[in-house]
């Protein structure tokens, strides 16, 4: 079970980074085309710190599809940080966390044999996993979310982010693990590079001036998320091909370690993160944590 210790780990990680990335989308830097080049220039300059530790070359390929694999994630990340800056948060949260798994679960059924889906106990912990996901990040459910227009930039990341997923386990079935690692850090940069195409986009990213304290807190928190999408991504080459759909169903403990956070810092400061926690909003996430709490233990027990 040594994937499922990595995977908890991991989201516990990139709960940290969850905060600073409110921090940074709702004040400090507020475009996210300029949030996101500085996010996949910091991958490129990471992955040179991976060159020492015995980088192979692969054939070309499976060069592309790691560089590939890197660019499909920086692009997540772009309509992410799209659904956040639009303040569409309560919205964007739950129908990435719900759709993410689901997206992934289709991914892996129609590319691998049938041997390698999930058995019964197994879908019946992503089922849980899934619900506890959506409930615990759900702050207000209405009919009028479902548009178009207010689910198209959370539907399309999810499903960049399963596609990563999935390009990623491809990837590991072939190569080592830090070499596709680096390949996708890579990748990431070069994405981040192409948005200098479009002159609009150059001229906000030269233009944006950001404070010192304001830098490294911006790269302590991507310090931090590399940490834990290293974990992530370990835990994925680990597993079988059938399983990685619970790894993105266990998103939810993220969020469960987010609540603690935000118990944490509320005796210092209350109002971070307006999370409400009080009347049918807290049961709610208590059902949530209880739902996450039985997939992980039918996890577990097998």
């Amino acid at each position: 079970m040594t994937w499922l210790i990595l995977t908890i780990l991991a989201y516990f990680f990139l709960a940290i980074v969850v905060l600073f990335d409110r921090y940074f989308l709702v004040g400090k830097i507020p475009n996210p085309k300029v949030y996101t080049f500085n996010v996949g220039i910091l991958w490129f300059l990471l992955c040179l710190l991976l060159i020492p530790f015995g980088i192979t070359i692969p054939g070309i390929s499976l060069m592309i599809l790691g560089l590939g694999a890197g660019l499909v994630r920086i692009l997540a990340i772009l309509f992410l940080t799209e659904s956040i800056i639009r303040g569409e948060v309560s919205r964007a949260v739950p129908t990435i966390g719900g759709l993410l798994p689901v997206f992934s679960f289709f991914l892996f059924f129609l590319y691998f044999p049938r041997s390698e889906i999930l058995n019964l106990s197994q879908l019946l912990a992503f089922v849980l996993l899934v619900l506890g996901s959506v409930m615990i990040s759900l702050k207000k459910f209405s009919l009028k979310i479902f548009t178009f227009e207010n689910l198209k930039y959370p539907i399309t990341s999810a499903f960049l982010f399963a596609l990563n997923f999935f390009l990623m386990k491809i990837l590991f079935l072939k190569i080592d693990f830090l070499t596709g690692f680096f390949l996708t850090l890579v990748g990431g940069g070069l994405g981040a590079i192409f948005f200098l195409i479009f002159s609009q986009t150059r001229e906000s990213i030269f233009a944006q001036k950001v404070a010192p304290k304001i830098s490294g807190f911006f790269i302590l928190g991507q310090i931090l998320g590399g940490l834990g999408v290293f974990s992530q991504f370990y835990a994925v080459s680990l597993v079988k091909p059938g399983q990685v759909p619970l790894i993105n169903a266990l998103e939810g403990i993220r969020y469960v370690f987010l609540l603690f956070f935000v118990f944490i810092l509320s005796f210092w400061k209350p109002e971070l993160l307006k999370e409400e926690m009080k009347g049918t909003i807290l049961l709610q996430k208590i059902a949530a944590v209880l739902l996450i709490s039985l997939g992980l233990l039918f996890l577990f027990l097998k």
